[in-house]
């Protein structure tokens, strides 16, 4: 998994995996507006929606017909462990290289894991589960095969994010993926 690092300046952002101290990821809120501020927001909304995923509003749930095809593609099946999820991801995100899906899987481990910790019972951590494969399937399936690469993919999320929402963009950034919260 990636190293979250703080920035100099803004345009950190846009340097190349390759030349960022550690091959780190950056992971930053902006809830305040000046002029510099604006202009990063452009340049990176181009860059989010050239190799990256914008998200505007919410994500939204898994529909009746998201659920029906992933249960037909995946089953129902669920096991709290890292080759479950990595085998898993494999089939429903085949795209994804053995490098970017044991980072994803490792990453969506850990985010169940706490879950659980903070007392979510098995049924409420297969929920969570299905929703975050869902989410990884309609909404960040153009990105996950680009986790871990030079040009560093990005997201930017614009609005209030949910609880569920941050929790799977964190495993996205813990995967290699760069993210921007606009509030």
């Amino acid at each position: 998994m990636f190293t979250h690092n703080k920035i100099k300046n803004l345009n950190d952002f846009f340097v190349e995996r390759d030349s960022r101290p550690n091959r780190c990821v950056y992971f930053y809120r902006i809830n305040g507006y000046t002029e510099e501020i604006g202009q990063f927001i452009q340049t990176y909304y181009e860059a989010a929606r050239l190799s990256g995923v914008v998200i505007e509003g919410r994500i939204p749930n898994p529909d009746e017909k998201n659920l029906a095809y992933y249960e037909e593609i995946m089953g129902l099946d669920f096991r709290m462990s890292t080759d479950f999820i990595s085998q898993s991801l494999r089939k429903w995100l085949p795209r994804m290289n053995d490098y970017q899906r044991g980072n994803v899987a490792r990453a969506l481990y850990e985010t169940l894991d706490t879950l659980r910790k903070s007392g979510k019972n098995d049924n409420m951590l297969k929920n969570a589960y299905i929703k975050f494969m869902c989410w990884l399937y309609y909404k960040f399936e153009r990105i996950v095969n680009m986790l871990g690469e030079n040009k560093i993919p990005k997201i930017l999320y614009e609005g209030e994010i949910s609880s569920y929402e941050l929790m799977l963009v964190t495993v996205l950034s813990n995967a290699g993926c760069d993210v921007v919260l606009l509030q």
